[in-house]
């Protein structure tokens, strides 16, 4: 009885006094209520096997990483609270711009790998095609999701990477990328190798960041055996080069170096995610653009938080083995039409001449 006065009550404060409430109107609540929590809660559908493999790859990534932290003596962190081994520090000497720490813990989510395939899909990529990365190191999740998936996918990879990184990237100093990217090859969890690096920050020479930072960055390229090119003009050129030389299918561009967006403004009103030719106007004189005139897809991963909110990956929370759940019209039309049911059923006006 206790719990049919609750309902009863409810009724009334939501849709004002009806007449009793009859079972079958207990009965239409809570089969409206339980349909709206499976409209809310249900996944956009159950993850491939490939996928299955990619977010585990990520994950148990992500816990060797932690495990190489901790032989380094840098215990868990408190900004890292999932311990993926990813998040930097607020500043060090490798620190070139400030960061959002909300953005740098959701990128290390492993359901950004499963939404690299999906994009993958949407461009009909198959094993052997090529997707070239030019990334900074502000965002190693995503990072480690883009190459974990394009591995899992067996495409071709060409990465290159300026080694400056925002606050909390891989800024620290005893685990810069170079380092990392070591440790993930050497635990069986990638095999791509950079082309060649440099250092990012002001003119892509380490300006912005101490002279200390610039020689830890340099030792660092030099101990994974990985060149390191200097000056903004000649990397630019470098990796005009080298795209033009792969002929990628697809490239992806995560962060925000300097030789990639290029000092045009205009290029910040470039949405983030998948981008066409039709998008060259607005590319300004990085290589976003040049990618964009050779008529190469460019995912343009920069602005996380709407990226996030488009897709439908979670910005917050433990990460949980399920695919993105972005919005989708049938499940807001289905909750509309919840919605009308019982605002007709339990309506509180009526139709007069």
């Amino acid at each position: 009885m206790r719990g049919r006065a609750l309902a009863d009550g409810l009724v009334q404060l939501l849709f004002g006094p009806p007449a009793p409430l009859k079972r079958r109107n207990v009965a239409l609540l809570l089969l409206c209520a339980a349909l709206a929590a499976l409209l809310c809660l249900a996944p956009s559908g159950p993850l491939s096997n490939e996928e299955e493999r990619a977010w585990e790859r990520v994950r148990a990534a992500q816990d060797h990483l932690a495990s190489c932290r901790a032989a380094r003596g840098m215990g868990p962190s408190a900004e890292d609270p999932f311990s993926t081994g990813l998040i930097g520090v607020e500043w060090s000497p490798l620190t070139t711009t400030l960061g959002s720490l909300p953005s740098k813990q959701a990128s290390t989510n492993p359901v950004w790998a499963v939404l690299f395939l999906r994009w993958f899909d949407r461009l009909g990529l198959k094993s052997g095609d090529r997707v070239a990365f030019l990334s900074s190191a502000s965002f190693p999740g995503l990072l480690l999701s883009g190459l974990a998936a394009a591995e899992e996918r067996g495409l071709d990879v060409l990465l290159i990477a300026s080694l400056g990184a925002s606050t909390w990237g891989a800024n620290e100093v005893s685990f810069p990328l170079p380092v990392i990217l070591s440790e993930l090859r050497l635990g069986g969890y990638l095999s791509t190798k950079a082309a060649f690096y440099s250092l990012g920050g002001d003119d892509e020479r380490g300006g912005g960041f101490p002279d200390e930072g610039a020689a830890i960055l340099k030792e660092s390229a030099e101990a994974e055996g990985v060149p390191l090119v200097f000056g903004l003009g000649s990397v630019v050129e470098a990796k005009k080069e080298a795209l033009r030389a792969f002929s990628p299918r697809l490239v992806v561009q995560i962060g925000g170096g300097r030789a990639n967006l290029g000092d045009d403004e205009v290029v910040l009103s470039l949405p983030p995610g998948l981008l066409d030719a039709s998008f060259a106007d607005r590319g300004g004189n990085g290589l976003i653009a040049s990618a964009l005139q050779e008529g190469w897809p460019v995912l343009h991963l920069l602005n996380l938080a709407e990226v996030a909110r488009r897709e439908g990956i979670p910005f917050d929370g433990r990460p949980v083995r399920r695919g993105p759940a972005p919005f989708r019209r049938l499940r807001a039309l289905a909750g509309g039409g919840l919605f009308l049911l019982l605002l007709v059923r339990y309506r509180r006006w009526e139709l007069s001449d």
